[in-house]
């Protein structure tokens, strides 16, 4: 399944080399929409009734479809059709095969965006389903398959720093990254977030004092402060970062997790650094996400000062607090309370 990268694909739009096939997918759904809407506006108007059509991949009428791509375009170079959140594992073997052979025979004068926002081909897995791989490979012979993965916080700093200034205002490279951070890399959350700074810093530069004040912490963020709170024994940040978990309406269950993963996060990085094991090694060894790399690092930064049987006790106790959230009726923030009290003053 040979696909491009995004420097590829956006090297070979800028000197308007086009397939007649693409594929757009990737947990990146912000830039796997803008992409589509790129290349369309790049190949045709999207008013123009007679040359772009748009088909939901939901409900798509394979028949429809067929007929479409055979007509010729009007005034226009391309006919452009686009495909959103197509599924091939909601196909029967025959119209997965009517589908392939389509796709086979595509005229020069049509190009055809299939681009996923609402559904994941892989079903949770690093790679596409068995159908939807086989729709996957057949367009990768003909076109440009891409996926846009979730990228780091130092990777996305360069895009956050050129947004902000598109707005009028500056912020530092540091500060970006740090915003991609609480958002865990996703774009949509990035989106709103510079919006809403650039909106309060009215032209100077945003600084840290304003992303803190401003930017909403997700589950994940706020409970990697938190675990640090603990595992340096200051109660009251614990249990006002637990408050504030409990504000942003997360169930008990999901707060649990997270806060689980960030002790896992350091424990890892406590073990690796005894054994001289590189921070990229316990990322490819335990499968971090893109989005989660920064969380390794951290850990490698911080597990230095943290006591290993500490953090054992930690552990155990969370895992305690799991089975009671799960058989037990007393309410779920009242267990998340007393696991905190009891990590806190669990000191060697």
């Amino acid at each position: 399944m040979p696909q491009m990268s995004v420097t590829e694909l956006n090297k070979k739009l800028k000197s308007k080399e086009y397939s007649s096939l693409y594929y757009f997918y990737g947990k990146d759904i912000m830039s796997v929409e803008l992409y589509a809407k790129t290349l369309v506006k790049k190949l045709v108007p999207e008013d123009d009734i007679y040359n772009f059509h748009k088909f939901n991949g939901k409900d798509i009428d394979l028949s429809e479809f067929a007929e479409t791509i055979e007509a010729l375009p009007m005034f226009s170079e391309y006919l452009c059709i686009t495909v959103n959140d197509f599924n091939a594992e909601d196909l029967s073997a025959d119209d997965l095969n009517f589908m392939l052979k389509i796709l086979k025979d595509v005229p020069e004068t049509t190009v055809i965006i299939f681009y996923n926002t609402a559904i994941d081909i892989c079903d949770g897995k690093k790679s596409p389903t068995t159908k939807n791989k086989k729709i996957v490979d057949c367009i990768a012979k003909i076109g440009d398959v891409c996926e846009f993965k979730i990228k780091t916080p130092v990777e996305l700093s360069k895009q956050i720093v050129a947004s902000v200034e598109k707005k009028g205002a500056t912020i530092s490279s540091t500060n970006a990254a740090y915003i991609a951070e609480l958002c865990l890399s996703d774009n949509m959350l990035i989106s709103g977030e510079i919006a809403k700074l650039t909106s309060y810093a009215q032209g100077r530069e945003i600084t840290k004092d304003d992303i803190d004040s401003l930017v909403s912490r997700q589950v994940n963020s706020n409970a990697f402060d938190l675990s640090k709170a603990v595992v340096t024994f200051n109660k009251k940040k614990a249990l006002l970062l637990l408050d504030e978990l409990f504000y942003q309406r997360a169930e008990p269950i999901a707060v649990l997790a997270a806060i689980s993963m960030s002790f896992m996060d350091l424990y890892r990085a406590s073990l690796a650094v005894v054994r001289g094991i590189h921070p990229s090694d316990v990322v490819a060894d335990f499968s971090y996400k893109a989005n989660r790399k920064f969380a390794v690092d951290y850990a490698f930064r911080d597990c230095r000062k943290i006591n290993i049987k500490h953090l054992r006790k930690c552990i155990k106790i969370l895992a305690d607090t799991d089975a009671a959230l799960k058989s037990s009726k007393t309410d779920g923030r009242i267990l998340l309370e007393k696991a905190i009290v009891q990590m806190v003053s669990e000191k060697d």
